[in-house]
């Protein structure tokens, strides 16, 4: 294993725009003994780099062989290289990649419906996985699940809230969401739902015109702060999750809910295969779904105090890299 004088080194190459994650996953590398330097997962690292990637533009990969060749290869070594996402690396940054480094692991939260990049060069790392399920069974991948990033919090489970849904708009789920309180009519309800950029609020107006007027005093154009949408999540007795029809991977929200005591209502079957989601805790409630079906469920675990579960970013950073 290669060292130096300040212990085992790690290249963290993560999407750093993506919410504070980045932050969080050095942070965890630096408590288990790191020394983490960071490279953006595609350069440039801007809003052109972004629609760059999106739009899989070859000079992207290029770019991207360029800077992190020159900022972090050069005269490096790393015990471990992870490479999250990777919208911008090649086979060629690879190959270079891994003359510097024993040990290089990929991982992605992201379905390769939205992310196909990885495909292209998940070959050349040692490890690679995916919290996607059905991008595990289609391509014979391990399943790494994602997290909670709130802290511990010893306090009774408050039930001040019935019902929160704190979701970007994005596909269907204003529809899943009018859906879910319409059939659950609850009066204690807190509903915040973000828009992303006007250019998000015309396409999901167009969308969704008649629903959009309906909840138009709950979309806002700032995400809320995360102190207060973690207060909201633990004095909730349900909260709603809606994944991305072409995602399967449990989301954050969902270990987030499981670490306080939250019972969640999810349009994602994939769901338990996670064990502590459970018939106690969950409720699948798809738009094929019956609505009485919901009704049940509801009635029948409301009062139920769900089990603690907290699944941290350490026990993602073990699964990958130990």
């Amino acid at each position: 294993m290669l060292s130096n004088k300040s212990g085992k080194k790690c290249l963290l190459i993560f999407p750093k725009s993506f919410y504070t994650y980045c932050e969080s996953f050095r942070k965890a590398l630096a408590n288990m003994g790191y020394e983490v330097t960071v490279s953006n997962h595609e350069y440039p690292d801007s809003v052109i780099g972004k629609i760059m990637g999106k739009l899989h533009i070859p000079l992207l990969l290029y770019i991207t062989d360029n800077v992190i060749s020159r900022r972090y290869i050069n005269g490096e070594l790393y015990d471990v290289i992870l490479i999250v996402k990777g919208r911008g690396i090649s086979i060629p940054l690879m190959k270079k990649l891994k003359q510097v480094s024993p040990k290089i692991v990929g991982y992605t939260f992201d379905s390769f419906q939205f992310n196909r990049a990885p495909l292209n060069w998940l070959n050349y790392a040692n490890h690679y996985y995916t919290f996607d399920y059905r991008d595990g069974e289609q391509y014979s991948l391990p399943i790494v699940e994602l997290f909670s990033s709130m802290s511990e919090n010893n306090e009774p489970k408050s039930f001040e809230i019935e019902i929160s849904a704190i979701l970007r708009n994005h596909s269907d789920r204003l529809r899943y969401i009018s859906k879910v309180f319409t059939n659950l009519p609850v009066e204690n309800k807190y509903i915040y739902i973000f828009e992303q950029n006007l250019f998000t609020f015309i396409g999901n107006f167009i969308w969704n015109p008649f629903l959009y007027i309906q909840y138009f005093k709950y979309i806002f154009f700032k995400p809320l702060p995360y102190a207060e949408y973690a207060r909201i999540m633990r004095k909730s007795n349900f909260t709603i999750d809606f994944a991305h029809p072409k995602q399967t991977g449990i989301t954050i929200r969902c270990f987030e809910a499981l670490s306080s005591q939250t019972k969640i209502i999810t349009n994602n079957p994939f769901v338990s295969r996670y064990r502590y989601f459970d018939q106690n805790n969950t409720i699948v409630f798809t738009n094929s779904s019956d609505p009485t079906i919901l009704k049940d469920q509801y009635r029948k675990i409301r009062e139920h105090l769900s089990d603690n579960h907290n699944r941290t970013i350490i026990d993602v950073i073990n699964d990958l890299i130990s």
